[in-house]
């Protein structure tokens, strides 16, 4: 090995003509193995954006609103003039919300006109306009995911129950809903009742807790201006396009969606000062 790097030192200083005068190349019959190069180019990658953009964080409602403007949730209790009874299964007894009235309260002096506000966050799924019982009407839904697990806690909903065959009295023929009702999610439902006029926001709308929706009226069954608030847990999804007791001026439609969400159990009923006394 010493051999052949000598021999390639001597190599290189007789081709450079740096050899000392007088010296010849060394000759040999040995293959001379010279390394060679290769010079690869060199690339600059920049890396590939590969992150995943940022899933955006579900809002959570964590507030509940009075229904009635200049009535706090405190206060509401001392304007019940009706309050919830549940009804027998199967039957469409009892008193299915709350009602609140008032007569010369504060510097008003009648519940009349008041303006209505939305309890929650939610999207106007019904628009009633003046049926039996509930006059003129607006429901609206919250699903059940988008409350905070600090006012579910509070709200205790019932898990899912079993339909009931509502009571053969109520003349109303089976039919088919003309929406597709979630098989796996449920939503809060919020009907505010006897509105002094048709509502003026429409289905698909979204309003916000506090959002005004309406006045409180006289239309439907009622015998003096007052709001009828009632609140009930289904599936997902339900679009009524309008509700009615049996009666001679109401469509088989009409009857059998009024069946459906008050008889069935399908919309399963609770005490809405449930939900008005929540600590947000």
């Amino acid at each position: 090995m010493k051999k052949r790097i000598c021999f390639l030192i001597a190599y290189v200083l007789f081709s450079s003509g740096c050899a000392p005068k007088g010296l010849e190349p060394p000759t040999s019959n040995l293959d001379l193995e010279l390394p060679t190069f290769t010079i690869q180019p060199f690339f600059t990658i920049e890396p590939a954006d590969t992150s995943v953009p940022p899933t955006e964080t579900p809002y959570l409602q964590t507030q509940i609103c009075s229904p009635l403007m200049g009535e706090s949730l405190g206060e509401l209790p001392e304007i019940i003039t009706q309050l919830f009874k549940m009804p027998r299964a199967t039957q469409d007894d009892g008193h299915h919300g709350v009602d609140f009235a008032f007569y010369r309260r504060k510097d008003l002096l009648s519940i009349d006109d008041l303006p209505i506000l939305s309890v929650i966050n939610g999207e106007v799924v019904t628009v009633i306009n003046d049926k039996y019982p509930y006059g003129n009407a607006i429901i609206i839904e919250t699903p059940i995911d988008s409350i905070s697990p600090i006012l579910l806690d509070q709200l205790n909903l019932l898990s899912t129950q079993p339909t009931v065959v509502p009571d053969p009295k109520f003349n109303w023929v089976p039919g088919e809903l003309p929406f597709q009702l979630s098989e796996t999610s449920r939503s809060l439902y919020i009907v505010y009742a006897h509105l002094k006029y048709p509502a003026d926001i429409n289905v698909g709308d979204k309003v916000s807790c506090g959002q005004q929706i309406g006045q409180v009226g006289n239309t439907g069954d009622s015998s003096n201006p007052h709001l009828h608030l009632e609140t009930r847990v289904g599936p997902s999804g339900a679009r009524f396009n309008s509700m009615a007791y049996y009666t001679a001026q109401s469509t088989q439609s009409e009857r059998y969606n009024y069946i459906v969400w008050r008889v069935s159990n399908l919309f399963q009923l609770f005490d809405p000062m449930v939900l008005l006394s929540i600590k947000g």
